[in-house]
């Protein structure tokens, strides 16, 4: 049987947890990273009800840590690494405060940083496959896309994910960059969004977001409807924006 090894962070909760069950069937060997340990081992619990045969191991860090970041590389890099996965993330949530802002930047952008150029090192260090020595993965936001008034923190620091990503899918040759842009979904994230949002249902989201990395997408933003409002919304003037962000303050803090 060929092997076929995934990483992903932030795999404890939310898309990373499902993401890691959509790849449970194929795959031979699953890391899985995240803050919290006993949530590590329900998803790890989770794959092996799918795949009793694929080794799963668990890797408990911070994402922001540096030093933690670069010995989760080496550890997935030990053997061939066909897809890693940059999930990993943070929001507000109603907690706003500028501690929490600053824990949002350094966590969103660092933390990809971080894990982004360590990878990248390990897997030009590989042999290529059907052409390719790995598949990189971001996961970015909708809010990426536009400058959201009631999140400045957490658009931003998507926003540095998406240019890093894009910028890295122009300049890697052998690495394929995927950068996702997912809409509002169903998560510990976004439960205190107000109800009268709409949210696609975590599972759903994450059969598509499986099928843009199978396909090897340069870029996917879903839902399309969401995706057109955000690049309509960026050319707007600046009044229209401030008549906007009255509507849009309705929808709490990310």
């Amino acid at each position: 049987m060929d092997t076929f090894c995934v990483a992903i962070t932030g795999a404890s909760s939310g898309i990373g947890r499902e993401l890691a069950l959509c790849f449970a069937r194929e795959s031979t060997h699953i890391y899985i990273a995240g803050r919290n340990v006993i949530r590590l081992e329900e998803t790890k619990e989770a794959i092996l009800a799918l795949n009793p045969n694929v080794k799963v191991e668990i890797h408990s860090f911070d994402v922001a840590d540096r030093l933690e970041s670069k010995r989760w590389c080496e550890m997935i890099f030990v053997h061939h690494l066909d897809v890693l996965i940059l999930n990993a993330g943070v929001a507000v949530g109603e907690d706003e405060n500028i501690k929490k802002h600053f824990e949002i930047c350094h966590t969103n952008a660092m933390g990809v940083a971080y894990n982004t150029f360590y990878a990248l090192e390990s897997f030009q260090k590989q042999e290529k496959v059907l052409g390719l020595k790995g598949h990189l993965v971001f996961i970015s936001s909708i809010a990426a896309l536009l400058a959201l008034p009631n999140a400045p923190s957490y658009s931003a620091s998507k926003q540095f994910v998406k240019s890093l990503a894009e910028s890295l899918s122009i300049n890697q040759k052998d690495v394929r960059i995927t950068t996702i842009c997912p809409g509002f979904i169903k998560t510990p994230l976004t439960q205190h969004l107000n109800q009268l949002i709409p949210q696609m249902s975590v599972q759903k989201a994450s059969e598509k977001i499986y099928k843009a990395i199978k396909k090897q997408k340069r870029f996917y933003a879903f839902p399309w409807w969401l995706a057109l409002g955000a690049r309509f919304y960026n050319i707007l003037p600046l009044v229209l924006k401030d008549v906007l962000v009255k509507v849009i303050n309705i929808m709490g803090k990310l």
